[in-house]
């Protein structure tokens, strides 16, 4: 009964700590799941919480700052008819440093009257931030790789 009742508690104290703990996979999956869901608060969930993030979109317009990465992706999840599919082509996982390289097939149903594609590399780079993997650099660059 002893034993139970101890086992019990260190569930209760140990469990959620294993519960919260998201590896890098977990998180990549989280991320990519928010963009094609247009979840902005999953998304916001893996993105840096420092005031600084390196992006760049494929026409080359580069941003640094985390509040304005921000106010793009609300404005990108707030639109509708836009499909985002992807392949990843390659992860790699360190200490502190992670980052995934994705093929993008994106496509819009209608931009300015008429359909919209382009296929995009996508490479994202996380790094540990309190134990947690967050977003510091998120870059797309155009392709003619499908």
């Amino acid at each position: 009964m002893i034993r139970t009742i101890v086992f019990l508690l260190a569930c209760c104290i140990f469990l959620p700590v294993f519960a919260q703990d998201c590896d890098f996979d977990c998180t990549l999956k989280k991320h990519l799941d928010a963009i094609q869901n247009q979840d902005y608060e999953a998304f916001a969930s893996t993105v840096t919480t420092g005031d600084s993030i390196m992006f760049i979109l494929p026409n080359g317009k580069y941003f640094e700052s985390t509040a304005t990465f921000h106010e793009l992706i609300k404005g990108w999840f707030a639109e509708t008819g836009w499909h985002f599919n992807y392949k990843i082509m390659r992860k790699f996982v360190g200490t502190d440093l992670a980052t995934a390289l994705l093929l993008v097939s994106y496509d819009e149903d209608d931009r300015n009257g008429k359909p919209y594609h382009i296929n995009h590399f996508l490479n994202l780079i996380f790094q540990k931030e309190n134990g947690e993997w967050r977003l510091i650099h998120d870059q797309n660059t155009k392709t003619e790789l499908e």
